[in-house]
């Protein structure tokens, strides 16, 4: 299925807003954690309309922003990029009726409201993610690590000095869905932890290759112009073979890169 999302009317005074460009990680991610419904507490519309007798199944949901796509919009926040104002941190599902209220009314519908239901509605329906995680075995794990190896370090690699997680998600403007995502794939921190000692033992450079592949891979987005949000994304896509993280094989891959998140310090610190 494809996602074919519908905008709400762009406001006269900002016709010269720039095109939204949503990423296909970012729109997984979203519709992953939406649980098929509308993000605004008091309703349980869904996103996605299931197929009838005449009709295919179809996205009825809409994205909304929570800070404005541009200076003019409800909400605005000068300063943030075309990226950060596209990034799955400022973005929630709701349905039609609820993305118009919040945007013609945004003066009772503030940012840091928005941003709580996102969060709330988030963690709540995390729950499929969770168990996929929790199906995780080594077979898994081992299969995930071998995407991060690589057999040459890349220039001017990054330390690999150990810093808090929470200092690193800070430092690199990382949103409560990542946060909640390395919160979940930290669940299996001693099992990857165990797959690579395993592994170390056949081959002692193998963590050593497992942290370049890692290294090389963040570096390599770095500069494609990734950041944020979509840098993290886009490591977790290639970790997890391009499954959904709600699969097994990509459930193991946000493990494994969740470990490497927190052992190596690859990101900016």
């Amino acid at each position: 299925m494809t996602f074919e999302m519908q905008q709400v009317p762009t406001p006269k005074n900002s016709s010269q807003a720039p095109a939204r460009n949503y990423s296909k990680t970012t729109l997984k991610l979203l519709f992953g954690l939406s649980g098929n419904q509308c993000a605004h507490p008091d309703c349980h519309e869904p996103i996605i309309s299931s197929a009838t007798e005449y009709s295919d199944v179809k996205v009825i949901g809409q994205i909304a922003h929570i800070y404005a796509h541009s200076d003019g919009g409800p909400r605005s926040k000068t300063g943030l990029t075309p990226a950060e104002r596209d990034a799955a941190s400022n973005l929630l599902l709701l349905c039609p009726t609820h993305h118009v209220k919040v945007d013609v009314q945004h003066e009772t519908y503030p940012a840091a409201m928005l941003l709580d239901w996102k969060e709330r509605h988030e963690k709540k329906f995390s729950g499929k993610v969770t168990r996929a995680i929790t199906d995780v075995g080594y077979a898994e794990l081992e299969v995930a690590a071998k995407a991060l190896l690589t057999t040459r370090t890349p220039p001017d690699a990054p330390s690999l000095k150990q810093i808090p997680p929470k200092d690193k998600i800070s430092k690199n403007g990382l949103g409560p869905s990542i946060e909640l995502l390395l919160t979940m794939g930290a669940a299996k921190s001693h099992e990857c932890e165990e797959v690579i000692r395993k592994a170390a033992q056949l081959d002692p450079q193998f963590p050593d290759r497992l942290r370049e592949g890692f290294v090389q891979r963040y570096a390599k987005l770095r500069s494609e112009g990734y950041t944020g949000d979509e840098l993290f994304l886009q490591l977790n896509e290639w970790a997890g073979g391009g499954e959904g993280v709600e699969k097994p094989r990509g459930a193991a891959g946000l493990c494994m890169l969740t470990h490497l998140f927190i052992l190596c310090d690859v990101f900016e610190k």
